[in-house]
């Protein structure tokens, strides 16, 4: 009686797992979750100083030559030997070797110097936020955090018409922009009542 129960006790059993194997071979793959947006971090290597930029100048072996400056109203950095130079519209690495060859001037031979920003100039909201100003500038800045700095939009603020303005490029028209859009320093964030 035991062998003859064996052969439908063996079939039973194969076909138990031949429908467990086809149960799970329809579901389907599991699906990555979808990657977040990586940050927009922009090239600042190319950034050109503005009033308000606080620099660091090293010269290698030279600490007398060594400071930080404020590049002020007038564009300039005071250095000294060299007295006033101007920073204005230069970027850290165009300020170094404009140091470089003052220096290089008649009072040192061949001296190594590098410049980098330690702080960057303010950048501003206005319009419908909730605490209009100069904020201070960080790295990887974008709109919307822009405006959560600002403490978020008033009752009355067009989600739509948010704008933003370079103050690099006097003469370029302010441009409608996106949540994500990124803020650098100098920029101007404009954001427009709300039309009933």
């Amino acid at each position: 009686m035991i062998r003859s129960l064996l052969p439908l006790l063996i079939a039973v059993g194969l076909g138990g797992c031949s429908g467990f194997t086809a149960f799970h071979s329809t579901q389907p793959p599991a699906q990555p979750a979808p990657a977040e947006k990586p940050a927009v971090v922009p090239d600042l290597k190319a950034y050109r100083l503005g009033i308000g930029d606080r620099v660091r100048v090293n010269v290698f072996g030279e600490t007398d030559l060594s400071l930080e400056a404020t590049v002020d109203g007038t564009g300039h950095i005071s250095y000294p030997l060299l007295g006033s130079v101007l920073a204005m519209h230069k970027t850290a690495d165009e300020l170094g070797k404009d140091i470089t060859a003052g220096l290089s001037a008649g009072y040192l031979v061949n001296p190594d110097v590098r410049v980098t920003v330690t702080q960057y100039r303010p950048f501003y909201v206005i319009g419908q936020v909730q605490h209009a100003g100069a904020y201070p500038y960080v790295v990887g800045l974008t709109v919307e955090k822009a405006l959560a700095l600002a403490g978020g939009l008033t009752s009355i603020a067009s989600t739509r018409k948010i704008y933003l303005l370079h103050e690099d490029m006097p003469g370029e028209k302010r441009t409608r922009v996106a949540l994500d859009t990124v803020v650098l320093p100098g920029d101007t964030l404009m954001v427009e009542e709300s039309l009933f």
